[in-house]
C-alpha cells in the first residue's frame, strides 16, 4: 500500500462540495414538478441538514483517533479488514455508477447524440483510473481548477438567465403532497456520499475544522438554490418538460447575441463526474490496502463499465442504479452506521482498560 500524502482538509472540502454539485447538474425530473418553489427550498433545506449530520459520525472519530474509519480497521482483524471493504467495495461500485449512467445518457442525448453510451462511460472510466492512482492529494489539487471553472460556468449561467426572469407569484405558494415533499427531501439528501468519500479520506486532511463541512454543505446548498431559482423564473414550465433542466437551463442562458453555454455546463458536469468516481476509486482502493495499485483500481474500474454497459440495455437495471433512495440508504450505511459502530466500539475498550 502507498502512504498517502495529507493534504489541505480546506482543500477537501472544497473538493467535496464540487462533487456534490453533480447532483443538480445531473438532474432529471428529480425534483418534484408538483411542488412550489418555496416547498423546493424546504425540501432542499431538509435534504441538505441529513448531509451535514451524515458528516458527523467521521468527525467524532477524527476528533477522538486524527485518523478515519479505515485506519482504525486496519487495526482489526483480517476477516474484518475484508468484511468491511467488501462493503465499503459495493458502494463505492454503485455509487459510481449512480452518477456514471446519467452523465453517459445526458451526455449522448443533449450534448453529443452520435456518441455511444459505452463508449464515453469507457474514456471516463479510464482518466478515472489513472488518477485514482495518482491519488486523493492530486485530485484535490485539481479540484482547485475546478472550482474557477464553476464559479465561471455559474456566472454565465446564472447572469446569462438574469433577463429571462418573469417572476410568478404563484410559484412562492405552499402547493405540493407530502408524498412529492419526502421525494424531494430524499432527492436532495443524496449529497450525503460525500459524507461516505470523507469518512474514508479525513485521515489524509490536516488542520480540520468542524466549521469545514458545514460551509461545504451551505455553499452546495446555496448553488442548488440558485438552479432552481433560475430554472423556475427564468425557464418555467418549458424546463419541466425537457430532460435535464439544468442542461436546458445553460443552453437558454444569453448575452445579447452570445447565446447557450452548454460547453461550460458539460465541462464543469464532465469534471464534477471525473474527480467524484476517481475520488471514489481511491476510497475503494484503501479499503482493501491498495492504494496506488494500478492492477486492483483497473480491476474495479471494469466492473464498473461491465455493469454500465448492462444498465445501458436494461431498463429495469438503470432504475436500479439511479434510485436515489437506494444511495442515501447506502451512504447512511456507509457514513453514519458503520464509523458509529467503530466509535462506540472504541469508546468502550477505552473505558474498559482505563
Amino acid at each position: 500500500m502507498r502512504s498517502e500524502v495529507r493534504f489541505s482538509s480546506k482543500r477537501l472540502l472544497l473538493t467535496l462540495m464540487l462533487c456534490a454539485c453533480s447532483v443538480i447538474l445531473l438532474q432529471n425530473y428529480s425534483v418534484p414538478a408538483e411542488l412550489s418553489f418555496t416547498l423546493k427550498l424546504c425540501s432542499l433545506l431538509l435534504g441538505l441538514a441529513v448531509c451535514f449530520i451524515c458528516f458527523l459520525p467521521a468527525v467524532l472519530l477524527k476528533k477522538r483517533s486524527g485518523g478515519d474509519l479505515l485506519s482504525l480497521v486496519s487495526r482489526r482483524s483480517m476477516l474484518e479488514q475484508r468484511a468491511v471493504g467488501v462493503f465499503y467495495a459495493v458502494y463505492f461500485l454503485y455509487a459510481s455508477l449512480y452518477f456514471l449512467t446519467p452523465y453517459c445518457d445526458m451526455f449522448c442525448k443533449k450534448y453529443y447524440p452520435d456518441a455511444s453510451p459505452c463508449l464515453v462511460a469507457f474514456l471516463l472510466l479510464a482518466c478515472c483510473v489513472y488518477a485514482a492512482f495518482k491519488g486523493a492529494n492530486a485530485i484535490t489539487r485539481f479540484g482547485i481548477f475546478l472550482f474557477v471553472l464553476a464559479m465561471l460556468t455559474n456566472i454565465l449561467m446564472f447572469g446569462g438567465s438574469v433577463s429571462s426572469l418573469r417572476f410568478d407569484s404563484g410559484a412562492w405558494a405552499i402547493e405540493g403532497g407530502a408524498d412529492a415533499f419526502a421525494r424531494g427531501v430524499n432527492y436532495f439528501a443524496t449529497p450525503c456520499f460525500i459524507a461516505a468519500i470523507f469518512v474514508c479520506l479525513a485521515g489524509e486532511a490536516r488542520l480540520f475544522k468542524l466549521r469545514h463541512p458545514l460551509i461545504a454543505v451551505a455553499l452546495t446548498g446555496l448553488k442548488f438554490a440558485l438552479v432552481l431559482f433560475f430554472i423556475t423564473f427564468a425557464v418555467g414550465e418549458y424546463a419541466q418538460r425537457q430532460e435535464y433542466q439544468t442542461f436546458v437551463l445553460s443552453r437558454v442562458a444569453h448575452f445579447g447575441s452570445f447565446a447557450g453555454v452548454e460547453s461550460f455546463y458539460m465541462a464543469l458536469c464532465t469534471m464534477s463526474v471525473f474527480m467524484i468516481i476517481s475520488l471514489l476509486l481511491c476510497c475503494l482502493c484503501k479499503s482493501f490496502n491498495k492504494s496506488g495499485s494500478l492492477p486492483f483500481t483497473a480491476s474495479f474500474a471494469v466492473a464498473a463499465f461491465v455493469l454500465h454497459f448492462i444498465a445501458a440495455s436494461n431498463n429495469s437495471v438503470k432504475e436500479i442504479l439511479t434510485d436515489p433512495l437506494l444511495l442515501n440508504i447506502f451512504s447512511i450505511c456507509a457514513s453514519v452506521v458503520v464509523p458509529l459502530l467503530y466509535y462506540f466500539r472504541s469508546s468502550f475498550e477505552r473505558s474498559r482498560h482505563a
